[in-house]
């Protein structure tokens, strides 16, 4: 087995728990009561699905509520709804991505993810144990920033192409079975995760390029 210089972590499901079920009920409070034809804990759809890929701004959504509300709904009321399926990302996986980067490896997040999800994680998940997301990864590849999304095979080779990152030497984490069945025909070792599965010892099964040296974060 090729050693492993990078680690791929997606998000939702992987680093953080989530519970879809309370963003369905929280749209449904709202009156947006087809929410369940949207959202998906893999994948959107519609106007969702075109906001994870940055081809339109939060804006877009919003007026699809306030149209099937059929009244005007509060911006942040809107947010509260699709941000209520994030629960928390353990201590013990933030202390994980640290601890792989004071290895060595280089650490990824590759997610799809919207502006309005992402930015509500940045300020009240990243941020707990006193850091910011930048310390935990060498680089963040967002599908609403891609204007790319998985499982297609695009995003794939634009983050190995864009990461310096040779197939065989990375490893993705992923709970989308589809992704992980992608990556790995790209050539990429890939773990499918189970729902808040803790996966670190599966890093013992992964050989460590001998090359690596421990730094200082």
């Amino acid at each position: 087995m090729t050693p492993i210089r990078n680690i791929v972590f997606d998000l939702g499901g992987v680093l953080i728990d989530y519970d879809l079920q309370r963003s369905i009920d929280a749209f449904r409070a709202l009156g947006f009561m087809q929410i369940d034809q949207y959202i998906n804990p893999y994948r959107q759809f519609g106007v969702f699905l075109q906001l994870e890929e940055g081809k339109v701004e939060p804006r877009a959504v919003y007026d699809l509520v306030d149209r099937e509300v059929g009244h005007h709904v509060d911006e942040r009321k809107i947010d509260a709804a699709w941000c209520s399926f994030l629960i928390d990302i353990p201590d013990y996986k933030l202390d994980m991505l640290l601890d792989l980067r004071r290895k060595g490896y280089r650490v990824f997040m590759l997610s799809n993810t919207n502006t309005i999800m992402f930015e509500w994680m940045k300020k009240n998940v990243f941020t707990k144990q006193g850091l910011t997301v930048d310390a935990y990864f060498d680089r963040l590849f967002l599908s609403y920033e891609m204007k790319l999304a998985k499982p297609g095979e695009a995003i794939f080779r634009t983050m190995l192409a864009d990461g310096d990152m040779r197939p065989g030497e990375t490893l993705l984490i992923d709970d989308g079975e589809a992704n992980v069945e992608v990556a790995s025909r790209l050539g990429l070792q890939a773990y499918l995760a189970r729902p808040r599965e803790d996966f670190r010892p599966i890093f013992a099964e992964y050989p460590l390029d001998p090359h690596f040296k421990n730094i200082e974060l």
